[in-house]
């Protein structure tokens, strides 16, 4: 026999196996369906966890008790299926997570995720009004570049993300630049990931609401050349505050940022065509 083909074939069989079960996961009828939308904006949330004692839902859109909103009960059928839904919910963009004897996991069943510093989230859309500005709509579609520019302050090279407005590669204009700062333990994913800053102004701009514009979303911690597992540092824990985090460094190295986007997009000159705005820290 030779055992090498052999051990190759099971591989192989296992392989296929696997395949096929997680192909029968997805398709079968007993796929659990969470978060549920309904037509009166009512949300329906479902966990599988025949083997837990409590499940309890966590979202933003609840009463907060200090930092996070209070978890509420979830109820469980004979199939060990825990639901929970909610009032009517207002448009508008939530994240939430279950609490599973006490452990704090995102929704299995639904893929869409958030990071806020070290936190994953499940989140989900209430369509209508303001919450459609979040969505990604049949109309044209700006760029979002991950690119990296040199700091002589620091000695490193860093990452940062730029939105180009729809048409940006084939024409000749120039654009107004927004600067936009995310807040403390955030980094340049977050502006695109949790604020679907992309989605937005590409909305904004179809909608006549805004004129086209170049939209940059730099590192605002100075001791990380990028986002944790984008940079050299590989895979650190997000952390709400790095050292050098609002001690000024930051704004002595804002001036390279500029720098390097005037020299590298097509962006109008003067004050009156650049803006600055953030969130929490990066509204300081």
């Amino acid at each position: 026999m030779n055992t090498k083909r052999t051990i190759t074939t099971l591989a192989a069989f296992a392989t296929f196996q696997a395949a096929a079960f997680a192909q029968q996961a997805i398709s079968s009828e007993n796929q659990v369906i969470s978060p549920e939308i309904h037509p009166d904006r009512t949300v329906t949330f479902r966990l599988r966890a025949s083997m837990a004692k409590e499940v309890k839902l966590m979202g933003d859109w609840m009463p907060s008790s200090g930092w996070f909103p209070v978890a509420v009960p979830m109820e469980r059928d004979s199939a060990g299926t825990w639901t929970y839904t909610s009032g009517v919910l207002n448009p508008e963009l939530y994240i939430y997570s279950f609490l599973v004897d006490g452990l704090r996991v995102i929704d299995p069943s639904n893929a869409f995720v958030s990071r806020d510093i070290a936190t994953l989230s499940s989140i989900f859309i209430i369509e209508g009004d303001q919450s459609d500005l979040y969505r990604v709509k049949d109309v044209p579609h700006g760029s979002v570049t991950r690119t990296w520019y040199h700091s002589p302050i620091l000695d490193m090279d860093r990452r940062i993300s730029i939105y180009t407005p729809p048409g940006y590669g084939t024409g000749g204009l120039d654009y107004p630049v927004l600067y936009l700062l995310h807040g403390a333990g955030g980094d340049e994913e977050a502006w695109l990931s949790l604020g679907r800053s992309s989605q937005i102004m590409d909305n904004l701009i179809a909608d006549g609401m805004v004129e086209p514009m170049i939209m940059v979303m730099p590192n605002g911690n100075v001791s990380q050349d990028a986002a944790p597992g984008e940079g050299t540092q590989g895979y650190i824990t997000p952390r709400f505050m790095v050292p050098g985090t609002m001690d000024g460094t930051f704004e002595k190295t804002f001036p390279e940022i500029m720098e390097f986007v005037e020299n590298s997009y097509r962006v109008n000159e003067g004050r009156d065509q650049r803006a600055i705005a953030g969130l929490s820290m990066g509204g300081f």
